[in-house]
């Protein structure tokens, strides 16, 4: 799935020359925590999100972002921030953006490497559209899960499929029986977070009814292994 298929295409933008203000009251009304800011012409030239407004002199915080090392440029940038009326002095430059095709994966990728709630959507220069944490959850929650032959066997044969494929765990590896939609894993894996893994990995797979992990970690077995006497 890519961006174009979940993006919101209706954008709520606003203008460089646009008051603080005028910005902070745009998101209020339409229940929205950033705005892309746009030229005249309709090029992305910036973002303005609520973090953007949280040391302003309105709040007496503005002295906030003033450090003991900060140099004098950085005094200076921090009081435009803090003071500055339009839009474009208290905005944020260089905004992330992705096209069009991007994957839906490497956009939610994005989002949690750079702690970013929003990414613009961008065709030819221009914004047409965007991507919030919204419209990833509500892809999430629409999902419906993988669909298999109903039977026993059919099941094994997903489980195997999703642990080879997702964990890298194969049939040599990993035993898995079921029984009338009750799965049984056995065999031994590297670390309980692969043994988790793997339980997860199972569940996810439609007709599975419940997960019995008999699995065993490799270090832990050979603690319970009896040593040789000398």
């Amino acid at each position: 799935m890519r961006a174009a298929d979940i993006m919101t295409r209706t954008v709520i933008t606003i203008s460089p020359d646009h008051s603080v203000r005028h910005a902070a009251q745009l998101m209020l009304d339409n229940h929205i925590s950033g705005l892309p800011v746009c030229d005249d012409e309709g090029v992305l030239v910036g973002m303005l999100s609520e973090g953007d407004l949280l040391r302003r002199a309105e709040l007496g915080s503005a002295a906030l972002g003033k450090k003991e090392t900060s140099s004098p440029t950085q005094v200076a940038e921090a009081y435009i921030k803090g003071h500055g009326w339009r839009v474009d002095d208290v905005m944020t430059r260089g905004s992330l953006t992705v096209g069009t095709d991007a994957p839906v994966g490497q956009i939610a990728e994005l989002m949690a490497k750079r702690a970013i709630k929003r990414v613009p959507v961008i065709r030819d220069g221009r914004i047409v559209g965007i991507v919030s944490r919204r419209d990833i959850l509500e892809l999430i929650a629409a999902a419906e899960p993988e669909r298999f032959a109903a039977g026993d066997e059919a099941i094994k044969c997903a489980v195997l499929a999703r642990l080879a494929s997702d964990l890298g765990l194969d049939r040599n590896v990993i035993e898995v029986r079921v029984d009338r939609g009750v799965v049984t894993l056995c065999g031994t894996v590297e670390s309980g977070v692969k043994r988790l893994a793997a339980r997860v990995a199972a569940e996810a797979v439609d007709g599975v009814g419940c997960v019995r992990n008999e699995l065993r970690v490799a270090h832990e077995t050979e603690r319970a292994s009896p040593k040789p006497k000398p």
